[in-house]
């Protein structure tokens, strides 16, 4: 992280029906020493942006300054394990499935 960085922390549906309480890295060192800005947000706030920012965004992709990763999982019949999967953060990435 750069100093005077920004983390944007969106969603949570893998806690949604989790009854343990979570455990992870603590970074408030590191936030302190760089002096970091975390912000929650929902995307329904930057609604009135979609049009604009999907053209920026698939600009940024074509150009490869923006990178991406899909988890597929191939197979209809497969689905609800993907979602579970999804919810258990078992993927990297955008969760697919290829049909």
């Amino acid at each position: 992280m750069r100093v005077f960085g920004r983390i944007a922390v969106c969603g949570g549906i893998s806690l949604y029906n989790d009854t343990t309480k979570q455990t992870g890295p603590y970074v408030q060192t590191l936030m302190i020493f760089k002096q970091l800005r975390m912000e929650g947000f929902l995307v329904s706030r930057w609604k009135h942006k979609d049009e604009e920012t999907l053209k920026q965004l698939m600009a940024w992709v074509k150009e490869g300054k923006l990178k991406y990763e899909e988890h597929i999982t191939k197979g209809f019949e497969n689905m609800p394990a993907a979602f579970m999967g999804m919810l258990k953060g078992e993927n990297t990435g955008k969760a697919v499935v290829a049909v």
